[in-house]
């Protein structure tokens, strides 16, 4: 099971079409629910009956509870409870093996302005810090795990902030990625390790059930020609389409597939396959 924001949606795309071309019988590998991945939906149940196993993707923004509160004028505005889960967390239960992510929508307007957003108990803060919040909320999600995972049953992944690779502005700003066709080989993007990383390094460390950390941000820093740009996928037919228009913005922080999230997906098995190897030896 993939919990988390669009990244995870786009690792979780990867690995349902990493698995698939595995199957001699690939009708045998199908959304229980008929449901077809959009950004609208936010949990996917993928049966492959010849394993009988599944593969779910769980759509949790912040991985703690996202709420609204009403304001004098009585319009309702959205708000994020940094000390209690998010009201997902009964799904995750289930599965064996989870990979977690958040991060993508902490750089997001009213995320990073922190006025009357944040809340832990029945206070909200008028004004509080992007990052400390992030901060408490990984602790809110660490503690979740150290009481509900049984780590002789189930096996934790959390997978690194993804770079997103902006020219010219931000993904609402104008920002553009268009034209890439050669990674980045050095510069700030590279040699910079992002606040919230080392924030996740310190929360993991101090965890009682053990987390394995796919740390990618390194990995994601180098690839400026991987993100889809200027090709969104057309409504209307489904189609993936060149954008004509630039007032919908280009997108130079999701990834084309098949691509970098196929690399994140293969540390996955090889870490499965080392665990299985390995205890097979002792």
């Amino acid at each position: 099971m993939l919990v988390g924001d669009s990244m995870n949606r786009n690792q979780f795309e990867s690995l349902l079409c990493l698995l698939r071309e595995g199957l001699n019988d690939k009708s045998r590998m199908y959304e229980v629910h008929g449901y077809r991945i959009s950004k609208g939906r936010g949990y996917y149940v993928f049966k492959i009956e010849d394993y009988d196993c599944t593969v779910e993707f769980v759509r949790s923004h912040f991985l703690v509870k996202e709420g609204i509160r009403i304001n004098a004028r009585g319009n309702s505005n959205p708000t994020l409870s940094i000390d209690r889960i998010d009201k997902s967390a009964d799904k995750w239960k289930r599965a064996d093996i989870l990979v977690f992510n958040t991060g993508h929508w902490w750089t997001h307007g009213k995320t990073a302005r922190g006025k009357n957003y944040y809340k832990e108990g029945d206070y909200i803060y008028p004004q509080f810090d992007a990052m400390e919040a992030y901060r408490r909320a990984m602790k809110t999600w660490a503690q979740w795990v150290d009481m509900n995972v049984n780590p002789e049953k189930k096996l934790i992944f959390y997978r690194g902030y993804s770079s997103a690779h902006f020219r010219g502005g931000d993904w609402d700003s104008g920002g553009t990625c268009n034209g890439e066709t050669e990674p980045i080989l050095r510069g700030a993007i590279v040699n910079t390790y992002p606040l919230k990383m080392k924030m996740v390094e310190e929360v993991i460390r101090e965890m009682q059930v053990p987390v394995i950390l796919l740390n990618v941000t390194r990995l994601t820093s180098f690839r400026k020609d991987g993100h889809p740009s200027i090709y969104r996928k057309n409504v209307a037919d489904g189609k993936k389409v060149k954008v004509v228009s630039t007032r919908r913005g280009q997108d130079c922080s999701h990834w084309c597939i098949p691509g970098v999230p196929d690399a994140w997906n293969e540390l996955i098995y090889a870490t499965l396959v080392f665990r299985q190897t390995s205890s097979v030896h002792l």
